[in-house]
């Protein structure tokens, strides 16, 4: 999610009428395929880490729940535990910027680039923060998934796209949450019925073959590659006008000066765009923490359990098969509440009862 205290200069009467809050940076289920994709593409040695951090068996499906879980984790928890963290989900580069403008957009490394290296560094040496192994290692997957959403590292004065007021058919307002929900959704309901883990799958197989070529780069690097698609891709295929940019002012204006309709061409033409970063997202997250960990977790291994803040991602049920309803918020297991007659598009797979609680689950009622 991407969120700044705003103040728009156009009419301070009219500010928080006009400027949008907040908006997810991909959605839960943007992050979640990302987590999935790269847990699919984990070496043996970095799965055991994860495995081990996240306090999960050490398989692949028990590595791919649990990462899905913290994926979202910075957004549903810790933002809400430190409102500083909500600058370190994206870097403001300017549309007529330099990639050597890059570092600069970055002040006191409270932007996604600087937490990405920092997360990565942390975890690679032991040496977590106050969230612990856990904590720190749901940021990195987080933040990976962040600097490949286009908008988390373009600014047209608008907030990347926050500002920018749309007409899209959906119930999302503004561009920046168009494309961190709309776009994924509509990814998801062409491949399947709306599950993350199919979509994550499809999209595997769809770019197979770039998994050589999606290995992990710096992360300035990405975030350049990713302004590039937001000027051509999203802000040149509307025709938005580049306005002059100081991302330090903090202003919230809408460079197109009117609503903007997104009409079928553009959005499937934004599914395909998403869909690619959603894969490079998930192959070079896999990438990273293959670099981080060429070998095995060892018996001193400093993810131990003194060391590493629990995960939410503990005890399962049943066959560990927890089904939420994404409508109802309410989860269940095999044998209980309407486990078998949940619709395949509203069902969300969690690896615990601990896991579906902490995204504002509840059990059914009927539920043992």
């Amino acid at each position: 999610m991407r969120m700044k205290g705003t103040l728009c200069i156009a009419n301070i009467a009219l500010a928080f009428l006009l400027c949008p809050l907040s908006a997810w940076a991909w959605g839960p289920d943007g992050h979640k395929i990302v987590a999935v994709i790269a847990a699919d593409n984990l070496t043996p040695a970095a799965q055991s880490h994860v495995a081990k951090i996240l306090g999960v068996p050490d398989d692949k499906r028990a590595v791919a729940m649990a990462m899905e879980v913290a994926a979202n984790r910075p957004d549903n928890e810790f933002r809400e535990e430190d409102k500083a963290t909500a600058s370190w989900h994206f870097i403001d580069i300017c549309l007529q910027d330099r990639r050597t403008d890059v570092d600069a957009r970055c002040p006191g490394g409270r932007c996604v680039t600087a937490k990405i290296d920092e997360y990565a560094k942390r975890l690679k040496d032991g040496n977590y923060d106050r969230w612990g192994a856990a904590g720190d290692l749901a940021f990195l997957i987080h933040f990976v998934g962040d600097i490949h959403q286009p908008l988390h590292a373009a600014n047209d004065e608008d907030r990347g796209g926050n500002c920018v007021t749309v007409d899209s058919r959906s119930r999302e307002s503004n561009l920046h949450a168009v494309w961190d929900t709309t776009v994924v959704r509509r990814l998801e309901y062409s491949i399947d019925s709306g599950r993350p883990e199919t979509t994550a799958h499809k999209l595997e197989r769809t770019y197979a073959d770039e998994l050589q070529a999606d290995s992990w780069i710096a992360a300035d690097d990405i975030a350049w590659e990713s302004n590039q698609l937001a000027r051509s891709d999203i802000y040149g295929a509307l025709q938005i006008r580049t306005e002059p940019c100081q991302p330090t002012l903090n202003v919230c204006v809408n460079p197109a000066g009117h609503v903007v309709e997104l009409d079928s061409s553009y959005l499937d033409r934004s599914d395909v765009v998403a869909g690619h970063q959603l894969a490079k997202a998930g192959l070079r997250l896999a990438s990273l923490l293959n670099e981080t960990w060429p070998q095995p977790v060892g018996p001193n291994d400093a993810t131990s359990a003194a060391n590493a803040v629990p995960s939410p991602v503990v005890s399962s049920t049943a066959d560990g098969q927890i089904v939420g309803n994404r409508r109802s918020k309410i989860y269940a297991w095999p044998g209980c509440g309407t486990y078998d007659k949940m619709s395949p598009e509203n069902r969300v797979l969690f690896p615990s009862r601990e896991a579906a609680e902490q995204q504002g689950y509840r059990v059914a009622r009927n539920c043992p």
